[in-house]
């Protein structure tokens, strides 16, 4: 969820009707409590768009993720082929891809969960803005039978009366990051070097992988030639 929105959310959920509107110059407690119905459903449509894409990222994750599975699948059984054909150099190619395939599934399965929490949290945040419009819808229908029931002079009790109900769910919230980096020349220097020694390992590893593979499937597609006395 986008810092701007979620704050949006937070300050709907923690502020009175007086402080979500931008200006209250002209109007009465009536108009107060309408400007922040309108702040809420307004926010309430911004997080049903969010959701809306969250969504979609979701969906887009989930297939490729399907794709690369289906993928895997296929080179196994080519690779298989190969050998049986003999040619390892192209069961080594198809070996090569499936382990860049299976590096890469990690990364989408945690992107998967990562959209699926975002989707649940805005769910959640959609139920909360219900609930703060509910309640602010209460407190404006109150303001108006009291005002439609009440003697002259006092709606201005009763829209101090809605205000502090409008407050009654305002708390604490501070939502604020820090973060400090700094590097000097010279440790910038040596982490490309290191960056470049663990590109070479992760190189070698590949191959040695790969390596592996090749002989496992060898071994299990091609039998035994069988002793000769």
């Amino acid at each position: 969820m986008e810092n701007r929105l979620r704050d949006r959310i937070a300050r709907i959920l923690t502020s009175t009707a007086h402080s979500l509107v931008d200006t209250i110059e002209g109007l009465n407690e009536e108009g107060i409590l309408e400007a922040a119905l309108r702040e809420v459903d307004g926010a309430i449509d911004e997080v049903h768009l969010a959701q809306g894409e969250a969504l979609a990222r979701k969906h887009h994750v989930n297939k490729a993720i399907e794709r690369l599975n289906q993928e895997r699948n296929r080179l196994d059984a080519e690779a298989e082929t190969a050998v049986q054909s003999g040619r390892d150099d192209l069961a080594t190619a198809g070996l090569t891809r499936i382990d860049d395939i299976e590096r890469q599934l990690p990364e989408l399965e945690n992107q998967m969960l990562e959209h699926k929490g975002e989707v649940e949290r805005l769910g959640q945040s959609i139920e909360s803005l219900r609930a703060r419009r509910a309640q602010m819808a209460d407190d404006l229908l109150s303001l108006r039978r009291t005002r439609a029931t009440a003697p002259g002079g006092t709606p201005h009790a009763a829209g101090r009366d809605a205000e502090r109900k409008a407050a009654r769910a305002e708390n604490a919230f501070n939502d604020r990051y820090a973060k400090a980096t700094g590097t000097d020349r010279s440790t910038l220097h040596a982490r490309e070097a290191e960056q470049a020694r663990l590109r070479e390992l992760g190189e070698l590893s590949r191959q040695n992988r790969v390596q592996s593979r090749l002989e496992a499937l060898k071994a299990r597609v091609q039998p035994p030639h069988p002793s000769v006395n």
